[in-house]
């Protein structure tokens, strides 16, 4: 008997996700790679679309949440937080205000480790308007829009962390299973 499909996520990584997600966030020897470099090397034969959906928290949640444990992991293992950022920055601008030292090499590294760390980010904006421009309407819209977006991956991420419990005491290899959704598709690269 076919099993009908239900709409929203997928209630487990497959491998080929997990794979993704571990090349996106530690790159191929250390070295960064794009969305579809990752998405090419975990096995997706549309890697430029796979790429950019895959990190896209409505339609693969879990994805993205696996994706944010591994950053937040690389975090902690090396112990860059805000804190000792600021501080190290902090410290680096003394001993140049002491010494006079040529210290850019130093201030680079440490600019560096906060780009990894997420604390800096590059962006463009291209503003066609402002939030004085909308109605109080499409400011609700646009702050619900936001939660919910939140709430999808703070549901994942909490699923995920489920599942690693009970795969712990399973100890078995098998795909991580979750509970968002009731029924488990054929297609492992779908989760739509």
């Amino acid at each position: 008997m076919d099993e009908k499909r239900t709409p929203g996520p997928s209630k487990y990584l497959t491998p080929m996700q997990m794979n993704f997600a571990t090349l996106l966030v530690y790159g191929i020897e250390g070295i960064p790679v794009s969305k579809t470099e990752a998405a090419k090397r975990a096995g997706y034969s549309d890697a430029a679309n796979e790429g950019s959906k895959m990190t896209n928290p409505k339609k693969y949640p879990l994805v993205c949440a696996f994706i944010s444990n591994l950053r937040d992991e690389v975090r902690q293992k090396y112990g860059i937080s805000f804190e000792s950022h600021l501080e190290e920055l902090a410290k680096i601008r003394d001993m140049g205000k002491k010494d006079r030292r040529n210290l850019a090499a130093a201030a680079t590294t440490e600019i560096a480790r906060g780009k990894v760390g997420g604390y800096y980010i590059d962006q463009k904006l291209i503003r066609h308007g402002n939030i004085d421009d909308m109605n109080l309407s499409e400011l609700y819209d646009k702050m619900r829009s936001i939660k919910e977006k939140n709430e999808r991956l703070l549901k994942a991420k909490e699923a995920l962390a489920r599942s690693s419990e009970e795969s712990e005491s399973e100890s078995k290899k098998t795909p991580v299973k979750l509970s968002l959704v009731s029924n488990k598709t054929d297609d492992q690269d779908s989760t739509s």
